[in-house]
């Protein structure tokens, strides 16, 4: 089961991003081929788009967007104690739940 999901707030646990104010974030994008997560926020960069090329921006110009981190880079944030903690899983039943190891409070 995958510990990390898309809409999980994560927060940057070692890196550049880490010493930023805000370093919390929600999963927008998950590579699982290349192991880099897109957070909504963080690591923005800035790419030249040319005319005509790109719809919302037909004139072309510079535009920021979201980069991409490395997925060891980043830990969950458990929705009880809002802390970055690390993700266990559990069978209960059939279905497999995560847990947060630091409190034992289900996830999802």
């Amino acid at each position: 089961m995958q510990k990390l999901k898309v809409g999980d707030t994560v927060q940057v646990t070692s890196g550049e991003e880490r010493a930023q104010k805000s370093n919390r974030g929600k999963i927008i994008e998950i590579d699982k081929t290349k192991g880099r997560v897109r957070v909504e926020g963080l690591r923005m960069v800035k790419r030249h788009v040319g005319k005509g090329k790109d719809r919302a921006n037909p004139e072309g110009g510079i535009v920021e967007k979201t980069g991409s981190i490395q997925l060891s880079n980043v830990s969950l944030v458990c929705p009880k104690c809002d802390k970055a903690t690390r993700v266990g899983v559990r069978t209960e039943g059939e279905k497999k739940k995560r847990f947060c190891k630091e409190c034992e409070a289900t996830i999802d």
